[in-house]
């Protein structure tokens, strides 16, 4: 589905990568793994058309997608999640859903309160006066409605509590058994290895390590090095 290959992206004179690949396919959970600062928002802004990539490649469904404009990549099947949530502080919650979708598959309205029972009742609701969790859930929500064959989630629970925490990792659960192809960053590495088909670490731009949930936990020194827990 998705192929990066040995892309390098800078800010200005600034670079942030450095050869980095990888790869998703068809209904896979794929993470980036990494402390802050080490690229991993930076390869989501690559992907997504953001920073486009001085060197290198990235291919979406077989079409070559590095440097096309963020909104024909949205058009083409990449939903982003970003990073802060985004959403329309000023709208409602109807407001903020029906803005960006397209109408175009599985997901409506009546799909996305399903997954998310707790935003029904808050439809008319304004999105600043909504808690942090129910943000996420709305920025999640909203992506959904756009239909994206691949799902991008740039820190799915920072700054929630527990509780919230959980039900985001429920609805991610709940979405890769639907067959959603996701990639996702976030901190919570016991989390991510509940769900994931495969993890990436970064650090300092470079891909370290890369393998499966079972190979990472057997080996404790990657964690301790590269994500210091």
């Amino acid at each position: 589905m998705l192929r990066v290959d040995h892309i390098e992206t800078a800010y200005g004179a600034s670079q942030v990568l450095f050869d980095v690949s990888l790869r998703i396919e068809e209904g896979e959970v794929v993470t980036l793994l990494g402390r802050n600062g080490m690229g991993k928002t930076t390869t989501v802004n690559t992907i997504v058309g953001v920073a486009p990539p001085l060197r290198g490649s990235v291919v979406f469904e077989g079409i070559p997608i590095a440097g096309t404009p963020p909104h024909r990549i949205a058009r083409a099947g990449i939903g982003l999640v970003p990073e802060g949530r985004q959403i329309f502080p000023n709208l409602s919650v109807r407001e903020n859903l029906v803005a960006t979708a397209n109408g175009r598959g599985a997901w409506n309205l009546d799909a996305v309160f399903e997954l998310f029972p707790a935003l029904a009742p808050l439809q008319s609701r304004s999105g600043n006066l909504l808690s942090g969790g129910e943000q996420q859930m709305l920025a999640i929500a909203r992506t959904l409605l756009t239909n994206p064959r691949l799902l991008i989630l740039d820190e799915a629970t920072e700054g929630l509590a527990p509780r919230l925490r959980g039900e985001i990792w429920r609805c991610l659960r709940a979405l890769k058994a639907r067959g959603q192809s996701i990639l996702v960053i976030d901190k919570d590495v016991a989390a991510l290895g509940r769900i994931a088909d495969r993890h990436y670490v970064l650090e300092k731009g470079r891909v370290v390590w890369s393998g499966s949930p079972q190979a990472l936990a057997a080996e404790p020194e990657v964690c301790r090095q590269y994500l210091g827990i």
